[in-house]
């Protein structure tokens, strides 16, 4: 309840603190992308129930719905919407998904649904045992830059020390991260005060997908057009 709570009352604030960003960004977005600026995706939340995810379109519709990260034309992406993605401005709207109770401010990274079932089944049943996060461990974590089945002792990690000090941590080091004053952190980072950790590492480290060939899915969780226009 207190984290709920608290969830509410700084998501209110930070709506009414960012509504003329993420304004400025819809429109700068579909001036620059002549798209619809927002694009939606179906992601698997909170007790596995599928949800209605938001944010503001940085790429080209031109862009294959299934790429890597590392595979993405830079020089192809408008300077604007490329600004977007470096400061995360793009991930504002799901502040309101917060509102909705659908997101917690922290929690693990929702993953699409079709991602989801290939992750292990133990894994994919832990993540759904809380509300999924604006951000969180994995999210500001070295492990962003694969798979979320590929690092589980971040979500792991989270799981079985989650507290509204660890929460408060993990905020703080998302603003420090997009203000570029530090980097990504692993869990040896955490503070003991922030968990009171003493993590045991096979646990931590147990695959987190499962086995077979890994999916081609896109890094930037950006969908077509068709998918993103309601």
């Amino acid at each position: 309840m207190l984290k709920r709570a608290a969830d509410i009352l700084i998501a209110a604030v930070l709506v009414v603190l960012t509504l003329p960003v993420v304004l400025f960004a819809a429109i700068g977005s579909a001036i620059a992308l002549r798209a619809w600026p927002f694009f939606v995706q179906r992601r698997t939340g909170w007790d596995g129930m599928s949800f209605r995810f938001v944010k503001i379109r940085t790429l080209p519709t031109s862009t294959p719905k299934y790429m890597l990260k590392d595979e993405l034309h830079l020089d192809e992406i408008p300077r604007f919407t490329r600004a977007l993605r470096v400061l995360h401005f793009d991930e504002l709207p799901q502040l309101f998904l917060v509102l909705t109770g659908r997101m917690s401010l922290v929690g693990p990274r929702p993953e699409m649904v079709e991602f989801h079932d290939l992750l292990e089944p133990s894994f994919a049943r832990e993540r759904c045992a809380v509300r999924p996060g604006c951000t969180g461990l994995w999210q500001i974590g070295w492990g962003c830059a694969g798979l979320l089945g590929e690092s589980p002792e971040y979500d792991r990690f989270y799981l079985r020390h989650q507290r509204l000090r660890l929460d408060l941590w993990i905020v703080w080091r998302t603003g420090l991260l997009m203000l570029g004053l530090r980097g990504l952190v692993s869990v040896d980072d955490v503070p003991t005060w922030a968990a009171d950790h003493d993590p045991n590492p096979e646990a931590l480290t147990k695959p987190g997908r499962r086995p077979g060939r890994r999916p081609r899915r896109p890094r930037d969780d950006e969908a077509t057009l068709a998918e993103a226009v309601e």
